[in-house]
């Protein structure tokens, strides 16, 4: 869902040096659902694309066949990240959550420090990332047990300044595998909820250097959603 896309962060000081490769194609499939059941699949994938100088990642959630029946999820997120800094150049999202239906584009002109989305424009000062590039960020920095990273995230309908707290080390179980984690905890910066609905509580990266996101625990209408990696691809 939507909610279910990692709500997450924002404005870091320095952007650059980054021990990141995401331009070979990669799939990272998860189960989704609650945490004593699952409601259907997420992926996110590097699309590879000939004479596209952006990176371009999508994000998809559907439910199950017989999760359909209570409440059919059909998301997708296609985003444009700069290959440099993972920042965000452009968003576009389609919804489709039971009967609500929800089509639209984000622009981010970083030099301009101004937001594009859904007719509105918003001034922002420093770089900006979305909920799921940020992941892609976060995997490309030397993480230590203990450290404060503070960054800006627009997530398609309000922008917030978040500090992310590493924590760890953790050993756990997935689909995947099992896996000794550093633990990341985000909170806002102005000590409000990150939101009502698409508040992440926790991430889990792995201590090798690929550092894959294995666990996500997500606050839903519906209660704290759990996305457990299944298969990298």
């Amino acid at each position: 869902m939507n909610r279910l896309h990692l709500a997450l962060f924002l404005c870091i000081t320095t952007l650059w040096g980054q021990n990141h490769d995401f331009s070979a194609s990669e799939t990272l499939v998860y189960t989704t659902g609650f945490r004593l059941f699952t409601a259907g699949t997420s992926t996110l994938e590097v699309v590879e694309q000939e004479g596209d100088t952006l990176l371009h990642v999508v994000s998809q959630v559907r439910t199950s066949k017989f999760f359909d029946r209570l409440y059919r999820i059909r998301d997708r997120i296609d985003l444009w990240l700069d290959p440099d800094n993972l920042v965000l150049r452009r968003m576009q999202r389609e919804i489709n959550e039971g009967r609500y239906k929800r089509k639209d584009t984000t622009i981010v002109d970083s030099k301009a420090g101004i937001i594009y989305a859904r007719g509105d424009t918003l001034t922002v000062e420093g770089p900006v990332f979305d909920p799921i590039g940020v992941i892609y960020y976060l995997r490309g920095l030397p993480l230590a047990i203990g450290d404060e990273i503070h960054l800006s995230i627009f997530n398609g309908r309000r922008l917030q300044r978040i500090t992310i707290t590493v924590r760890g080390p953790e050993r756990i179980k997935v689909p995947a595998g099992e896996f000794e984690c550093l633990v990341l905890k985000p909170a806002p910066l102005n000590n409000q909820r990150l939101t009502k609905v698409d508040g992440l509580l926790q991430l889990w990266l792995t201590l090798d250097e690929r550092r894959m996101p294995v666990r996500l625990e997500q606050e839903s209408s519906f209660g704290t959603m759990v996305l457990k990696l299944t298969e990298v691809r």
